[in-house]
């Protein structure tokens, strides 16, 4: 038992450090937020290379032919990805395999199964129980 407090307490001072949960949630933010720059600089370097293209296409096409030009590249470039999304869209998700037992037996399976785990391991799930308490009840976590 002694073991099992002394994990605890070394779980407890983890979960309070820097390198905790607050640790990976930060490290979550910094990545959503260099995707949503890198997809906004994407954005952005598509609007370079249709306005480059207008500029190259209006001295031959004239102030009326460019922009359609410019319009008919993006036409052209979005015809592709929305085939792709309907080709999404439509295919049918059978990912996971048909099931062998019949609906009424799962839900039974699943609690002889957790409470085999829970036979097996009831210091593991003390424990965790321990740390979700002291983790709710710290009055400096943000």
């Amino acid at each position: 038992m002694d073991v099992l407090m002394k994990g605890a307490a070394m779980a407890f001072a983890e979960s309070t450090s820097a390198r905790g949960i607050g640790f990976a949630a930060r490290r979550m933010t910094v990545a959503a937020w260099c995707v949503t720059l890198a997809t906004a600089f994407a954005i952005a370097s598509v609007g370079c290379v249709v306005t480059a293209l207008w500029v190259f296409v209006l001295p031959e096409v004239g102030p009326v032919g460019a922009p359609l030009i410019a319009a008919a590249a993006l036409f052209l470039v979005c015809l592709p990805l929305l085939l792709i999304a309907q080709s999404v869209l439509r295919r049918p998700w059978q990912t996971l395999p048909a099931r062998a037992l019949p609906d009424a037996a799962i839900p039974a399976l699943l609690i002889a199964e957790a409470s085999r785990l829970l036979e097996e391991n009831k210091g593991a799930a003390l424990l965790a129980a321990l740390l979700a308490g002291a983790t709710a009840g710290n009055p400096n976590r943000k």
